[in-house]
Order: structure tokens, then C-alpha cells, then sequence
């Protein structure tokens, strides 16, 4: 791995501003190959796990409550992972760290396919989740710090591209395998997980090619000087930022996670369509996903966060709300295009907005993975939440719309927030 970086080409000491793709300079390509990829495999081991409920729960003989134990376990994991591994990164530096953590998630992704029974699968599943958490940590840390701030938000929706590209990797595989199976059952849903042990053995070598932030470098370098001082800047806590990015982060996975954990269960359940049906409409979901990181990556450095955001979470209250209680299979259809559009999209400027509200720290990982992965504190309450009312059609429909308060409660956080757009880091 590079440790590296021509200050020329760093957002510390390059000049050359510009938002569109021609100023795109090699190292911030690089750092996005690496941060992008490791979220896309790391979207593939998660969204597998949604697609593969209804099978588990026939596999091991459970319900739809206990299904969600699954989900929340998974939370739970990248949670502690994604906190623990943003300290790390701030010692370890960034590549290293995210590295390790596609390490992780892609062992215990190909554990899971010798889990005997549903005990051994939560615990393995957990442990995976640990290096979930710390890839999108490391990665986003990457992004902020090695992007020029004039088009940081466009390489931070650019790596966050990898959620759906990663969720349609998964569907296909899991078509592929499923046509080959006869079905998901029996080996069929190990054979998935099996597949997810790749990743690290590929971004192994994208690693290897990755410069480190030129930040982090830098930084390493001024503490290990005799007469380096640690500055108030550097050492002030900013409460209210760090709170902000929480209670944001907080609201916008609830709503995933809700969403997107249950979507597959609840058009067979609810909406009666059968599982090939049933994948038209969430390949729907990640297409939608796909034009709303585009249409973010190309709008976020120009018009700014708090902007996007807000139209982002209007539309997708509007189309979440159309999805749960239409009835129409077009309407259906273009109403989930819209949620995967506003639910994954608003994800495109998570990583730079939380580095620019948390500000100039040396502990700018660790701080960024509270926020984000403490945020997932949503992530872990929303499918036990909509597990427990999914007993009935009725109950689902509910569960489901609590969602919809998410939204609500995102799009106030935003408005009392400042705004970020084209933030010097250092």
C-alpha cells in the first residue's frame, strides 16, 4: 500500500478547483476505487441478508420476529465496528484500516456458509459486522480527506454508489443461483454467503495502490516532531455538530433499514407477488437508488447540502407513503423507483457532510463513526420494530409507515443545520 501522496494532487496543496469529472485528479480516483468497492461488497453481504429472510425462516424454522433478530444483530456489529475502527484508522491510517475491515466481513461472510443452526448464524454474523461497520468509516474518511472540497461531495456520493450497486450484484447472484439451485434452499443461500468471501482478495490489491490521506499523513508526520503542539483547534470538540450528524445519521437508517430489510418479505406478504415478481420491483428499488446518487453527485457541490437533503427527504416521505398503500402494480412500480431514488440517494452526501459538521480533529474517524455508525442505532431499533407489527397485513402496513415519521424528523435536523458546502479540512 501507498503511504504517499504528490501534495499537488491532495486537496491540502492542489489548486485546481472544479466540480466536474475532467478535475478529478488520479489519487482521489484511487481512494474512491478502494472506499467505493469495499461499500459495494460490503452492500452485497447486507442486502444478501434481506433477500434471503423468507429462506432462513423456512431453513431454520422461524418468524418473522425472530428474523429481524438477524437484521438487528447485523446493526449491532457495525455499530461497534464502525466506532471502533474509526479510532483505529486515526492511528492506523485509512487504507490500512479499511482494508482490514473488507478482511473481516469477508471471512465471516464465507463462515456463514457452514452456520449449522440460527445461533451459530447471529454470532457469525455479528462478528462480520464489525468489519461492515469500519469499511464505510475508513472509506468515507478517505474520501473527505483526499477529494478537493470544491467536488468532495461529488466523490462522497460516488462511493456511496456501491449500496445499490452492491444490492443488485446480490440480487443477480442470488438469481443465478437460484435458477442453477432449483431454489435458494438447501445449499443454495450458503453457496450466496460462500461468494462474499471474494471481496478480499480482490480490493487486496486495489489496496495496494492506494495512496494514504494526504491529511492523515501529515498529521502523523506534525506529532511525531519533537516540538509539535497540539492546538485548540485541533483539540476542541464540536458537541453540536457531533450531535447533529448523530440524530441525522439516526433518522436516515431508521428509514433504511426499515425499508429496505423488509421490502422483499412485505411484497409477497402484503402486495401477494410472487419472489421473480417481487425482484422487478426492487430492482426497481436499486435503479432508483443508482439515478439518485447521479442525479446527487451532480447537483450536492453546486447547490449545496442542506438543499438535497430536504428535497430528497420530501420525495421519498411522498413516495414511501404511495408504495405502502398503493395497490396498483405501475403505480407500485414507480412509487418504489422513488423510494429507492430518495432512501439510498440522501445517503450520497452522508460521509463529507459529517466530516465538514464534525470539523478539523484529529480524530476525525472516530468521530465520524460515532456519528455514523451510533446513528445505526435507528438501523438496529427499525426491523425489530416492524418485525413485531408484521403479524398481520394491517400490522405491517403500520410498521412500515412508521418510516414515514422518519423522514419528518430527518428533514427538521436538516433545517437547523448549517450549511457545509465547500468546507477547507485539514
Amino acid at each position: 500500500m501507498k503511504t504517499s501522496a504528490s501534495l499537488s494532487e491532495s486537496p491540502s496543496g492542489s489548486k485546481a478547483e472544479g466540480k466536474g469529472y475532467k478535475a478529478v485528479t488520479g489519487v482521489e480516483w484511487r481512494s474512491l476505487s478502494l472506499a467505493g468497492l469495499g461499500w459495494m461488497f460490503e452492500s452485497y453481504d447486507s442486502f444478501l441478508l434481506s433477500l434471503l429472510l423468507p429462506t432462513l425462516a423456512f431453513q431454520f424454522g422461524l418468524s418473522k420476529a425472530q428474523l429481524g433478530v438477524f437484521t438487528s444483530i447485523t446493526a449491532a456489529g457495525q455499530i461497534i465496528g464502525g466506532i471502533l475502527f474509526g479510532y483505529v484508522s486515526d492511528r492506523l491510517g485509512r487504507v490500512r484500516t479499511a482494508l482490514l475491515c473488507i478482511g473481516i466481513y469477508s471471512l465471516f461472510s464465507g463462515l456463514l456458509a457452514f452456520a449449522p443452526n440460527e445461533h451459530w448464524f447471529a454470532v457469525i454474523r455479528f462478528f462480520g459486522a464489525l468489519g461492515m461497520g469500519g469499511t464505510w468509516t475508513a472509506g468515507a474518511a478517505l474520501i473527505a480527506e483526499t477529494w478537493h472540497a470544491s467536488r468532495r461531495g461529488k466523490g462522497g456520493a460516488l462511493m456511496q454508489m456501491g449500496l445499490p450497486i452492491g444490492a443488485i450484484l446480490a440480487i443477480t447472484i442470488s438469481g443465478i443461483v437460484s435458477g442453477v439451485n432449483d431454489g435458494l434452499g438447501g445449499n443454495g443461500w450458503r453457496l450466496l454467503f460462500l461468494i462474499g468471501a471474494l471481496p478480499f482478495f480482490i480490493l487486496f490489491f486495489v489496496a495496494r495502490k492506494t495512496p494514504e490521506s494526504p491529511i492523515w499523513l501529515e498529521r502523523k508526520h506534525a506529532k511525531a516532531q519533537p516540538t509539535a503542539r497540539k492546538t485548540t483547534h485541533d483539540e476542541k470538540l464540536n458537541v453540536r455538530g457531533l450531535l447533529t450528524a448523530f440524530t441525522f445519521i439516526f433518522f436516515l437508517q431508521y428509514l433504511y433499514w426499515g425499508v429496505f430489510t423488509w421490502t422483499p418479505t412485505f411484497l409477497i406478504a402484503v402486495k401477494h407477488l410472487d419472489f421473480v415478481h417481487s425482484l422487478k420491483f426492487v430492482l426497481s428499488l436499486q435503479f432508483g437508488a443508482i439515478a439518485g446518487f447521479l442525479l446527487f453527485s451532480a447537483f450536492v457541490d453546486r447547490l449545496g447540502r442542506r438543499p438535497m437533503f430536504i428535497a430528497y427527504l420530501l420525495v421519498g416521505a411522498a413516495a414511501v407513503f404511495g408504495y405502502i398503500y398503493s395497490s396498483s402494480p405501475l403505480v407500485l412500480l414507480v412509487t418504489i423507483f422513488f423510494t429507492g431514488f430518495s432512501v439510498n440517494g440522501i445517503f450520497a452526501g452522508a460521509g463529507p457532510f459529517l466530516a465538514e459538521i464534525i470539523g478539523n480533529t484529529a480524530s476525525r474517524g472516530f468521530l465520524m463513526g460515532l456519528a455514523y455508525n451510533g446513528g445505526r442505532l435507528g438501523g438496529f431499533i427499525a426491523p425489530l420494530v416492524i418485525g413485531g407489527l408484521a403479524s398481520t397485513s394491517g400490522g405491517f402496513v403500520l410498521g412500515l409507515s412508521t418510516t414515514i415519521v422518519a423522514f419528518v424528523a430527518a428533514a427538521v435536523v436538516v433545517l437547523f443545520a448549517p450549511e457545509t458546502r465547500g468546507k477547507a479540512l485539514s
